[in-house]
């Protein structure tokens, strides 16, 4: 190895220096050294000389590159690591001895001048730095710092002589031109570096020659190199530290002194520089900062000499740093403050008194109040923090003093939260330090604590848990543990105002949570949801099977060898997610069954569970109610039941004497003014606090006057109105004698009943809840005037409402001279005067209001401020006087009205020349006013919003304004870009008008504003020169839009009845000069109309004085559809005054000005169908059929309705020709198929008479464009006649013997047609075809005069509609309308082909949601037992000895018959559906055949129902087996599955989309409205439910529309056909009523409509029914809470007959007063009277959610009980009532027309109106019936008896076909015997009598509720008889009178 190692020192030396003078030879062999330094170990003495010299060689000359450098510092870092390594080697080897001299000689160390001339090499190329940061040289010397510093370590060369006599220059290069900053900072670190290791001696030696270079760097403005200064000071320093103030020299040591001079220097100048600067930058203070912070580091006291100059810099960096002058050097400030700050900290105790009150109070709580900076507030609090924790003498005389300490940490705790809410970090830090204070003893006595209470509570609402949780431990210990004496610090102790607007709710709850008792385990507090053991069920079982039970249970069962689950077992919820979860082990566990002996894995698993539940045990109630806290402290809302839930229950504990303490405390500290900051906060405490008492028993009492503040102040406003309800039911409710009883008595009863009625009232002023407000006056007011005002101003009145507050004025006034005025009576005289002038404004009477509001001694700023802008001649000056004092002194509910009218007067009576910028400032302060009033009102939009949506559009119409006033400015005016934008916020306006619901007040307010705008905008095209306006006509633009509004204001008082405010608006257009013809044509046909609604109300006068209005128009200038209205409208007023030839010729005139003019055809048509229906003059009739159909031509569907109406009831009347059928015929089809969709029903009854054939060619045209609109109907139609036939063609089979009846069959089977024979036949093959090729639907090649088509039935039917086999009938003929109903299914097919087979499809795949066995048997029972309840009250006179009827015996010998298979399942169902049907009915038969409990219960229901046996045709035995049965199947079903999935039975429904088929919604043409809002079915929903309504068990299927909506559809069975149809029908009529409804302001405003399903029948007895699955029945609530106790829901009906049959028994029959005792009874024991109310509460908890449930209920209630009444509906069972709990709508199913069966009219007898039962009364308490249901009922009627709504015309179409439904029944009645041919017609004239009859007596009753006498109206009498017990125990008991 020795002769490699000198050949490799040969050679490598031999080429260094032979070839070393070629750079590129040496670089080469260098490099080779580098790469194998470790080769080269060995040799290095050797080599170490050449190599040294090539170091200096390539890394010193100027002229070495980089790579050179490079090279050479490789060099220098291997001749390190060669040192290192033998150093490694030498401590590795230390014990061994050397045996050896070359080893001796390996060992050596490098010679140490070597060693210093690399490390002073290392030293020099570090400082060559010429380059940016992260360059190659820069990354070169910093490679070249860290080897020297790695050289210089004690274990390699610790003792290099350094030269470092050069590093003077690089830093004296600071002040040349262009230094270079990263050699000195290089050069700074080094020095820095080489101080932590170099001697004393040696440092003093060197830094002598350094001292003026270092000073050089102290004042270069580079923040790096300060930086470098700053730490080589310190470092320096440290080890020799400064002298003392009073020295007089700067160091001891000599070589230091010029140094630290200049520090000193440096330092003193700096600070004087920057002070005399203004204008100085905080960057040029950086380096005197960093050198005075290197200074005083290990000599605090250093400051002192510069304190005084020091602290007028730190104010001005305080003052700097708050009121920024350069925003880009703020965080440069920042940091030069926290420097300041914490050089200055501990200095506190040397300054004079002066500069420490300027720095704790000034400069400190001056940063604390307004900085922004979270690391100066960090800073600040890091000082506070460290004088709060010093404890020893030097450092507390340094610091402040303890009441300093104080006023700083209260000024933390003021603004740390405030400034930095989301500051984590900081906030901590703060409340670390508070939670020291009151964790050391010392300062918790002390001042500090006591003033920083705020501080403690942030600490307890903290976000962070743990922080939070020393804070509670703290507040915890500090309070007795008793519930009592937390309840009393939570009510009387605490002040929670310092807490701010957080809810401290949830502190309370902790506060009460703790004190729980800790040992307890959890337990569940209702024993009802416990899970019975496995064998509790045995019990129930047969005694068989109990038996069986107990031989198993007996048997002894061998143990098994099995691991037991011991504690040593890991507990499984430790499992590794990942293993449990692998694919293998699923694999494992699903492929090998058998892996495990089944029933040790059994064993393994309950022990397993066995120690779950012990280990459950260990778990108590406190670590239940900890995790409870602090979820608490999470979510509010959580915090607000929890505290709901707990005080009611902690209150019931607590004693007596507990109670009347806290009782006494907790009206103060409701009322207290300490909870102003929680107002703005939802939920806020307060609102909790008062929701929890609310449901405390026994009741805390509080003032009604306290209610009214905490409602209004926290917005409480719905539980604050529930609770004074209650208080006003339990101090003599409202009754008239208790609300006035004795006026000028001041016991306390009647004083708290007044201030309860003053607090309503209040209350429901603030929410708008008028109709309330206006029931309890009613009851209250002391003058009948008032109560008559109201009443007229309830419905829009104002007019007459006026007056009669005037009159109560007056007899005021009147009683006031006679002597004084009680105070009782004094909230009467505000409201009559609020209330006049409420009047006033809506009649436009803004002058009188302004003289009222002027008047001496009383004005009115805030009145006179609204009449100022509004009045003809707008005085702005007085507006702006009246606003100034209207602002200082202004009601927050009106704040943004004032910031409203201030921009107002902005733009039209501007100040200051920047009108925008001020409007906008107006526009965003009221918007925010606007908002925050909104919070403060009730979450759920009511009423009480509208006034701020309203004004939401006054403002928005502020800033459009604005922008309008900026494009009429001068320069702007012509210029044709303004006036595109001015048009632009026009067209905006027109299309932005308020809802007809407004009150016409707030029509003015925008009509008003517009016109001041469009008089701004025509004065400034006046006052241009004709060459400014050039050829356009903008000047008129202005005028036009004046005229526009006056004549739309006009139109909408007219609507809302005020037809003098109306005619006021437009004799104000005659004030315009040059108004458009347009708008005078406008104007005068709103001024004819207005007489024209006059005449309606006051006589002949009005139509005299519109026809001469009309009469005296020049008609010249007007268009031809202009003048064509005037001669209609001349021609309805000649017809009312009875001139009827010139009536005649100015409607024939006007339809010849213009043809298409709708209007004037419709009059017409009008005013024939009068005279036709008086004279009967059949070319009248077609007049006026052709006149009705021309008005539909061109108009949208709403507004044609009425007069498709009166085309069909016209058709009663056509005569043997068919003359106004074939009118029909002939220009039905020229209307919009879409118009006729509505009374498709009524076209398929005039289908299937005498006329119609004359209406398939109008069916095929809608059906063709609407084919799911007709398809649906006309199919059910087809199937029920075709049912009907079959029944026909039973019987008559039964009269005629076999031989007649097969040549029969014969004949019929050669006649022309097709038939149609097999059970799975399905509608599409039931019509007739002639095609060979198999198709969806058949074609028809019939004519329409040979209607021969046979149609066969089922081989094997299960029976007809009644019961009757047939089977063996053959073939049947099919009738004529059966023929017409092909036909327009034919051509359906033909048209729409893909849309027709998707019907099919659909409906054929129903099949599927038929009820079971069990369902469908018991909706028969069900059926049954109405059935013979109705029957028990018919012979309610003989009550044991009521026998069953033979019709109820008859149903029921078809039920036993028929049992599981149903009644309804006849041929009808086999020959409706296709393939679906008979595989579904197939499948069910088998499987109720295969059951054997189908079997046992129908052997027992056969047993059961024998009517053979003695008694059992007894009414009330076979009632008894009924219930008994019905409960059985009840609880069969109850198992039963309650769902399923589509794709398990319908695959073509599952697969259905949007791509298959466009097809609608089912009832989406019900009412029809655009094509693009139409909703098509994009798929079904996968799950199907199944649910028990409507009295069966339907299937819910799910449908997502193609809008992402879901809407539930319930598929119904129902049992009767003709029933179904007279159901359809009224909804029919009510969703026509709902049209009217909206359309009127008082029902508009009230929301008044009629909740009707879509219901879509499919098939006779299958019907798609609209679905809220959250709704419920009445009958349902009931029967909950009657299912909780013992009682069954039925039980009072059955009580009803006991002592109906116990008073019989006696031998005389029940008077009236043992009804009225029944009724008692079973309100006392079985149905409550609070029943539906508490189960409202219950449902409701929330009072915002119940009162809104309430309002919708009691409206939705009024209108079904209206309709009930006036259309003689039948009565409103609890089972058709549904209330919808999401919205409070309220649905009611299966209503029909109450005919008489013999004669048709209709029944207006009865004991009750309409339903309001003592539940329901009770529920919506005594004000919301006598006003929001009252009210309701009269605005319906007054809504109904407008004229122009035709609602007779409605009427009589649909009463038409009810009553020939009613014909028909009753003649199949009769004739049920005869023939197979089905019943005639009706005759017209007999149907004409039977329908105007019945319209007659709904419009009388109508007519009757819309009158008002004085106060009271009619609807008070019948809300009496209603609710009445007198009249409520004559009712049927099945009609629950007590529900």
């Amino acid at each position: 190895m020795e002769d490699g190692n000198t050949m490799l020192t040969h050679w490598t030396k031999k080429i260094i220096v032979e070839e070393g003078h070629t750079i590129a030879q040496l670089v080469h062999i260098l490099q080779l050294i580098v790469r194998h330094f470790k080769v080269y170990y060995p040799v290095r003495h050797a080599l170490i000389q050449h190599i040294v010299s090539s170091i200096q060689k390539l890394g010193l000359t100027s002229n070495a590159t980089i790579e050179h450098r490079k090279l050479a510092v490789d060099l220098a870092e291997v001749v390190i690591k060669w040192e290192s390594q033998r150093v490694k080697e030498e401590s590795e080897e230390s014990n061994i001895p050397q045996s050896s001299k070359s080893g001796t000689e390996v060992s050596k160390p490098i010679e140490k001048h070597y060693c210093d001339t690399v490390v002073n090499f290392l030293l020099r190329v570090a400082c060559q730095v010429n380059e940016v940061s992260g360059s190659p040289a820069d990354l070169l010397s910093r490679r070249c710092v860290g080897q020297m510093k790695k050289a210089l370590s004690p274990e390699v060369w610790p003792n290099c002589e350094l030269k470092l006599g050069w590093f003077d220059k690089i830093l004296m290069s600071v002040e040349g031109q262009q230094p270079n900053f990263g050699t000195i900072c290089t050069a700074l670190e080094l020095l820095t570096f080489l101080l932590s290791i170099l001697r004393k001696e040696m440092i003093l030696a060197n830094f002598k020659s350094l001292q003026r270079g270092i000073a050089a760097c102290m004042t270069c403005p580079n923040s790096r190199v300060i930086r470098m200064v700053h730490t080589l000071l310190t470092r320096l320093m440290s080890i020799f530290p400064t002298e003392a103030a009073t020295s007089n020299v700067a160091s001891k040591y000599e070589e230091l002194e010029c140094l630290y001079a200049c520090v000193s220097k440096v330092v003193y100048e700096g600070l004087n520089n920057y002070e005399k600067l203004n204008n100085g930058a905080p960057s040029q203070l950086f380096g005197t900062m960093m050198i005075l912070k290197a200074a005083c580091n290990h000599n605090a006291s250093y400051i002192d000499r510069l304190i005084t100059s020091f602290m007028r810099v730190l104010q001005r960096l305080a003052r700097e740093h708050l009121q920024p002058v350069q925003p880009d050097m703020t965080h440069i400030t920042s940091e030069l403050l926290i420097l300041s700050l914490d050089l200055v900290k501990n200095r506190v105790g040397v300054m004079s008194p002066d500069m420490r009150k300027m720095f704790l109070g000034s400069i400190l709580v001056g940063l604390i109040d307004k900085t922004t900076d979270s690391k100066v507030m960090k800073a600040i609090m890091k000082m506070v923090e460290d004088w709060v924790k010093s404890k020893s003498q030097t450092a507390a005389n340094q610091s402040p003093t303890l009441k300093e300490k104080a006023f700083l940490l209260m000024r933390l705790a003021n603004n740390v939260e405030k400034h930095f809410p989301d500051d984590v970090e900081l906030n901590a830090q703060f409340l670390e330090l508070i939670l020291h204070l009151y964790k050391d003893e010392s300062l918790r006595v002390s001042e500090l604590a006591s003033k920083l209470e705020q501080a403690f509570l942030s600490g307890l609402r903290s976000t962070q848990p743990h922080i939070r949780q020393q804070f509670v431990e703290l507040f915890d210990n500090s309070i007795k543990r008793r519930l009592y004496d937390r309840l009393y610090y939570i009510i009387s102790t605490q002040n929670w105002e310092p807490i701010g607007n957080h809810y401290w709710i949830k502190q309370c709850i902790e506060l009460i949570l703790s004190v729980v008792v800790t040992g307890l385990s959890i337990q569940s507090s209702n024993p009802m949801l416990l899970l019975p053991s496995p064998t509790s069920n045995v019990k129930m079982a047969d005694s068989h099977d109990r038996a069986g039970f107990n031989v198993i249970a007996r048997m002894k069962e061998e143990p098994m060898d099995v691991q037991t689950v011991d504690g040593e077992e890991q507990d499984e919820l430790d499992l590794e997610l990942s293993h449990i979860l692998s694919e293998d082990n699923l694999q494992m566990e699903t492929f090998r069954p058998d892996a495990r002996d089944m029933k040790q894995n059994l064993r393994m698993y309950i022990q397993r569970q066995t120690k779950f539940l012990k280990d459950c045990r260990d778990i108590k109630i406190t670590m239940f109610l900890n995790a409870l806290i602090q979820l608490c402290h999470n979510s509010t809302q959580l915090s607000h039941d929890i505290w709901i839930a707990l005080f009611p229950r902690v209150w019931k504990i607590l004693s007596e004497r507990s109670q009347a303490n806290l009782r006494q405390n907790m009206i103060p500290f409701l009322a207290s003014g300490s909870h102003q900051n929680q107002k703005d906060s939802q939920p806020n405490a307060v609102s909790t606090f008062v929701e929890a008492i609310s449901r405390c028993v026994p009741p805390i009492p509080i003032r009604p006057s306290v209610m009214k503040f905490l409602g209004k102040s926290y917005s409480i406003w719905h539980r604050v109105l529930l609770m004074l309800e209650t208080t006003l039911a339990e101090n003599g409710g409202l009754t008239q004698q208790a609300v006035r009883a004795s006026q000028y008595d001041f016991d306390s009863s009647t004083t708290t009943r007044q201030e309860t009625l003053d607090s309503l009232c209040d209350l429901y002023k603030h929410l708008k809840e008028d109709d309330m407000m206006t029931a309890i006056w009613q009851k209250r007011a002391r003058y009948h005037e008032t109560s008559v005002g109201l009443a007229y101003e309830q419905h829009g009145l104002f007019g007459q409402a006026q007056n009669s507050y005037e009159t109560a004025m007056a007899k005021a006034r009147a009683d006031f001279n006679s002597g004084p005025i009680s105070p009782a009576d004094v909230p009467e005289l505000k409201l009559i005067e609020n209330r006049w002038i409420r009047c006033s404004k809506d009649l436009g009477q803004w002058e009188s209001l302004q003289e009222f509001a002027t008047t001496k001694g009383h004005t009115n700023p805030y009145l006179l401020l609204e009449c100022s802008w509004r009045i003809p001649k707008t005085n702005w000056n007085l507006m702006k006087e009246v606003l100034g004092q209207v602002e200082q002194n202004c009601p927050k509910e009106i704040a943004w009205k004032a910031n409203l009218y201030r921009g107002y007067l902005s733009i039209c009576a501007p100040e200051e020349h920047h009108v925008n910028q001020q409007v906008e400032r107006m526009v965003e302060a009221s918007s925010s006013l606007a908002i925050k009033e909104w919070r403060h009102l009730p979450r759920i939009i009511s009423q009480a919003h509208v006034e701020l949506l309203q004004a939401a559009q006054l403002i928005i119409e502020l800033q459009e304004a604005s922008a309008l006033s900026v494009h009429i400015q001068p320069t702007n005016v012509t210029r044709d870009q303004s006036v595109h934008d001015m048009k632009a916020i026009v067209k905006t306006w027109r299309n932005r008008l308020p809802m007809i619901a407004d009150d016409l007040s707030h029509w003015c307010d925008v009509f008003t504003w517009r016109e001041h705008q469009f008089q701004m905008v025509a004065n400034a095209y006046e006052s241009l020169t004709p060459s400014e306006q050039g050829s356009s006509n903008n000047s008129l633009f202005g005028i036009h839009h004046t005229a526009i509004g006056m004549v739309h204001f006009g139109r909408i008082a007219r609507k809302h009845g005020l037809i003098n405010v109306a005619l006021n608006s437009l004799s104000k257009i005659h004030s315009i000069a040059s108004v458009p013809i347009v708008d005078c044509f406008h104007k005068i046909r709103q001024q004819v109309k207005c007489y024209l609604q006059m005449a309606g109300v006051m006589g002949k006068a009005e139509l005299q004085e519109g026809l001469e209005v009309i009469e005296t128009t020049n008609l010249k200038y007007f268009s031809k559809e202009m003048t064509s209205e005037f001669f209609a409208l001349k021609g309805t007023f000649l017809s009312y005054m009875g001139r009827s030839d010139d009536a005649n010729k100015s409607f024939s005139a006007a339809v010849q000005t213009s043809d298409t003019f709708v209007k004037a055809w419709a009059l017409w048509g009008d005013y024939l169908e009068a005279l036709f229906t008086r004279d009967r003059n059949i070319t009248t009739g077609s007049s006026a059929v052709i006149c009705l159909l021309n008005a539909c031509r061109h108009q949208n569907e709403g507004k044609s309705r009425k007069y498709l109406a009166k085309v069909l009831w016209l058709l009663t009347y056509d005569d043997e020709k068919l003359s106004l059928t074939e009118c029909v015929d002939k220009y039905g089809p020229n209307i919009p198929p879409v118009q006729w969709l509505p009374w498709i029903p009524q076209l398929l009854s005039c289908l299937v008479r005498n006329e119609g054939r004359l209406i398939l060619n109008l069916l095929n045209k809608i059906g063709t464009l609407y084919p799911q609109a007709v398809y649906f109907p006309i199919r059910t139609l087809y199937l029920t006649l075709k049912i009907e036939q079959r029944e026909r063609c039973a019987k008559s089979a039964e009269q005629l013997n076999s031989t007649q009846a097969s040549s029969a069959e014969t004949s019929a089977s050669g006649s022309l047609g097709v038939s149609v024979g097999s059970q799975a036949a399905s509608v599409s093959a039931a019509l007739p075809t002639s095609s060979a090729e198999p198709s969806r639907l058949g074609s028809i090649s019939d004519p329409i005069g040979q209607p021969q088509v046979v149609t066969s039935a089922p081989s094997s039917g299960s029976g007809s509609a009644t019961g009757t086999a047939t089977s063996d009938l053959g073939p049947i003929r099919a009738t004529t309308p059966m023929w017409r109903c092909s036909r327009v299914m034919h051509v359906q097919r033909d048209n729409q082909t893909t849309v027709l087979s998707s019907l099919e499809g659909i409906v054929d795949q129903m099949v599927w949601f038929r009820e079971n066995w069990h369902e469908e048997v018991l909706r028969q029972l069900r059926q049954g037992l109405a059935k013979c309840y109705a029957v028990a009250f018919e012979n309610r006179g003989s009550v044991s000895e009521a026998a069953v009827t033979p019709h109820t015996l008859n149903f029921m010998r078809k039920l036993v018959q028929t049992f599981g298979v149903g009644v309804e399942n006849v041929s009808s169902i086999t020959t409706t559906y296709s393939s679906a049907a008979s595989e579904s009915l197939a499948r069910r038969a088998q499987a109720t055949a295969e059951d054997p409990i189908f079997q046992k219960m129908k052997n027992q229901f056969s047993v059961d129902f024998d009517f053979s046996m003695p008694g059992s045709t007894k009414l009330h035995n076979l009632i008894n087996k009924l219930k008994k049965w019905i409960k059985i199947l009840e609880a069969k079903i109850k198992i039963l599955p309650s769902s399923f999935l589509l794709e398990d039975r319908c695959r073509f429904l599952s697969t259905f989309s949007l791509s298959t088929a466009e097809v609608e919604l089912p009832g989406e043409f019900l009412i029809p409205k655009h094509s693009h809002y139409f909703v098509k079915i994009e798929r079904f929903l996968p799950r199907v439910d199944i649910v028990h309504k409507h009295n069966t068990a339907a299937r819910r299927l799910y449908i997502r529309g193609h809008n992402g909506k879901v809407y539930p559809y319930l598929i119904v069975n129902d049992a009767c056909m003709t029933e179904s149809r007279r159901e359809e029908r009224v909804l029919q009529l009510l969703r026509f009523l709902n049209h009217f409804l909206i359309k009127q302001k008082e029902t508009f405003r009230r929301q008044l409509h009629f909740a009707v399903p879509r219901v879509i029948p499919f098939s006779p007895q299958m019907r798609f029914v609209e679905d809220n699955p959250s709704s419920i029945s009445l009958l349902d609530i009931y029967k909950q809470k009657s299912s909780k106790g013992t009682a069954e829901h039925d039980a009072p009906i059955a009580r009803y007959y006991e002592r109906l049959a116990t008073v019989q028994a006696r031998g005389s029959q029940p008077s009236h007063q043992v009804l009225c005792d029944i009724l008692k009874e079973v309100q006392a024991n079985m149905v409550p009277r609070q029943l539906l109310k508490e189960w409202a509460q219950h449902r409701f908890p929330e009072a915002t959610d119940y009162w809104t449930f309430r309002k919708n209920i009691t409206n939705h209630l009024a209108i079904w009980g209206f309709a009930e009444f006036i259309l003689h509906l039948t009565r409103m069972n609890p089972d058709m009532m549904y209330l919808q709990q999401d919205s409070g709508f309220l649905s009611v199913s299966y209503f029909k027309f109450d005919t008489d069966d013999q004669s048709g009219d209709l029944n207006a007898n009865r004991p009750v109106p309409f339903r309001l039962t003592p539940n329901i009364a009770e529920f919506l308490t005594p004000i919301l019936i006598a006003g929001p249901l009252t009210a309701s009922m009269v605005a319906a009627a007054r809504c109904f008896v407008y004229p122009p709504y035709k609602l007779s015309s409605y009427l009589s179409a649909i009463l038409r076909d009810e009553y020939i439904t009613w014909h028909k029944k009753k003649l199949e009645e009769l004739n049920s015997n005869v023939g197979s041919a089905p019943p005639p017609d009706i005759e017209g004239e007999v149907l004409i009598q039977l329908v105007n009859k019945a319209s007659q007596a709904i419009m009388t009753r109508l007519q009757n509720l819309a009158v008002f006498e004085g106060a009271e109206t009619r609807v008070s009498t019948l809300i009496a008889a209603a609710n009445s017990p007198d009249n409520l125990c004559r009712m049927d008991p099945a009609w629950h009178p007590w529900l």
